[in-house]
């Protein structure tokens, strides 16, 4: 086996410039927040991001046999428990029709490492951008125009030439041949049932003192499911009727070349990869989304052991983001 890349807290470090964006964009998300069951007409503030949950269920990950020690040093149990929420990536819940397809895929993985291990995992793993001021910029503005819509739709015009403004650079860098090229292979699975896509996470994370990025997939295929009916309707009638089983897969960094961390616009490539195990969730084992409970599980990935916490730049400003929206999410709902 080839020499694994050691993690350094030097990947995580933001320019003084980046913190100050960042600073700006948790101000717009806490305001997000606090409007946010307005701008979705619910009775609950939701999150800044994956709003709108299609189901959530329980399951359990069997772990494969002979995986190496550094594997097996973090994932130690033959079996866990765990809850998968599925969901889909708008921040703004729809209540009409089909969605977008841009799905989320979140696993809590009970008693990792003596703690739950959080892993968001999305069907279009790739970012606009390795820019954090870029990103932060735009997201700040998409929240303030959306906000200020809500309170006065008039008055909002005047966030519209910050937004606009914040747009370009977003979509210069967005322009990129890997990532039109992985737009292009997505298109067409655009109706494709929300099972049958493969689910990464955005960026990597620490596994032990190396760096891995984690996925899963459907055993077979599911595409033809669904196609008629919304993503909530196929993805509950799907797991009403069967047992559903996914594998899950770890890829580990040997050379920033091939697998980079702070360049998420491109797909790791020649990667080092291990079946972690399988996922099994039981035919009915669903939990009930309209419970306050569930709707408001965090799936927070830095809450998890410091063995397997989210790397890179872009993954630390999202850090404060989760921060600012789980805890602006808690204090709105437990006033409820």
């Amino acid at each position: 086996m080839k020499t694994l890349l050691k993690y350094s807290s030097d990947f995580d470090q933001l320019s003084a410039q980046e913190n100050r964006d960042l600073a700006k964009a948790v101000k717009s998300v806490e305001k997000f927040i606090e409007s946010s069951s307005k701008i979705s007409d619910v009775d609950f503030a939701t999150r800044d991001a994956h709003s709108k949950t299609y189901a959530t269920a329980h399951g359990s990950l069997i772990l494969s046999e002979n995986l190496p020690d550094f594997i097996t040093e973090i994932f130690d149990q033959k079996e866990y428990d765990l809850i998968a929420r599925f969901s889909n990536a708008n921040l703004i819940i729809n209540k009409k029709g089909r969605d977008a397809p841009i799905y989320g895929f979140s696993l809590k993985i009970t008693g990792v490492n003596g703690q739950d291990a959080n892993f968001p995992l999305v069907n279009f793993p790739l970012f606009p951008t390795n820019s954090p001021s870029v990103f932060l910029n735009f997201f700040r503005s998409v929240n303030n125009f959306l906000v200020t819509k809500q309170d006065n739709f008039v008055v909002s015009a005047l966030d519209l030439p910050s937004l606009i403004k914040n747009s370009f650079p977003l979509l210069k860098s967005s322009l990129s041949l890997t990532l039109l090229k992985k737009i292009a292979q997505f298109l067409p699975k655009r109706n494709d049932f929300f099972f049958s896509f493969k689910y990464e996470g955005i960026g990597c994370y620490r596994l032990g003192n190396h760096i891995m990025k984690i996925g899963l997939k459907p055993l077979r295929n599911l595409a033809e499911i669904g196609k008629r009916e919304t993503q909530k309707e196929s993805i509950t009638e799907f797991l009403s009727l069967q047992d559903s089983t996914f594998i899950v897969t770890i890829q580990m960094c040997e050379n920033l070349k091939d697998q980079p961390v702070n360049d998420l616009m491109k797909t790791w490539k020649n990667a080092l990869e291990y079946q972690l195990g399988k996922i099994t969730i039981l035919q009915d084992s669903m939990l009930d989304s309209k419970s306050k409970e569930v709707e408001y599980l965090n799936f927070n990935p830095f809450e998890n052991a410091v063995s397997l916490q989210p790397v890179g730049k872009i993954q630390q400003i999202r850090k404060k983001i989760y921060e600012a929206s789980s805890e602006t999410r808690n204090r709105l709902n437990g006033e409820k």
